[in-house]
């Protein structure tokens, strides 16, 4: 049984508090805080942050299941949260993507809706300021030293993996993966690791008819939010 100890940290999505004589350990609880467009387009939803979390713990499991090295310990002390490893997180974040839609489609002229061969991934540096740029894998390496090439090779192998094992997760429950973002940090001994999130605010899922059941329900106006996350959350735990 863990105890939850003083708040450490608050980001948009997140809330971190140590957890009481676990001194590597930490609980990441999700908030109903919900934002798009950089931050521009803010509300409150909620409930949605017991569903991001309990999806998120869904798919981490899965994770550590299949042998990638996860953040994740165990379900928290309440529906909001989990129970995490200490991170030191790399200044990336990793867009995965089956298929193109949403701003990548403006960037670079593609269709939406169109199947690539294999996954693709880009790497965004996690600098406000700047808007997180894209960036190469030797702009992040060499560049802004995030890592050293060897990790961000590792990196892309863990992306991929993860990516398939969420997208034929979804399958089964006839949803789509389409894209998502994941991050890495390295543990206290100094291991590669997921952490983060894998939730409805970071993919997009569409149904068998091409409908969002993600965060774009959000972005786009087209829909009840916490009604959206909660019906993928039963599709996935018909119990919860």
């Amino acid at each position: 049984m863990y105890i939850r100890g003083q708040k450490l940290y608050e980001g948009k999505a997140n809330t971190l508090y140590e957890v009481v004589d676990h001194p590597f350990y930490l609980e990441m609880e999700s908030t109903d805080r919900i934002s798009a467009g950089n931050g521009i387009r803010r509300d409150i939803i909620e409930g949605k942050g017991i569903t991001n979390s309990a999806i998120s713990s869904v798919l981490f499991k899965l994770f550590r299941s299949k042998g990638i090295p996860t953040h994740f310990i165990s379900d928290g002390t309440n529906e909001y949260s989990i129970i995490v490893k200490k991170a030191n997180m790399i200044k990336l974040e990793v867009i995965g993507r089956f298929i193109a839609a949403g701003s990548f489609c403006e960037r670079y002229g593609f269709e939406s809706g169109t199947v690539f061969k294999d996954l693709i991934y880009e790497l965004c540096y996690k600098n406000d300021a700047m808007g997180d740029p894209f960036v190469s894998e030797t702009c992040a390496a060499y560049g802004f030293e995030v890592a050293p090439m060897r990790d961000l090779q590792l990196i892309a192998q863990y992306t991929k993996s993860v990516g398939i094992l969420a997208r034929d997760f979804f399958k089964e429950f006839n949803l789509t993966l389409v894209d998502f973002k994941v991050e890495f940090g390295y543990d206290l001994n100094g291991k590669l690791m997921l952490a983060d999130e894998f939730s409805l605010d970071t993919c997009r899922l569409w149904d068998e008819n091409g409908k969002s059941f993600d965060k774009d329900v959000f972005r786009k106006s087209t829909g009840n939010v916490s009604e959206t996350y909660k019906k993928v959350l039963e599709r996935i735990q018909p119990n919860k």
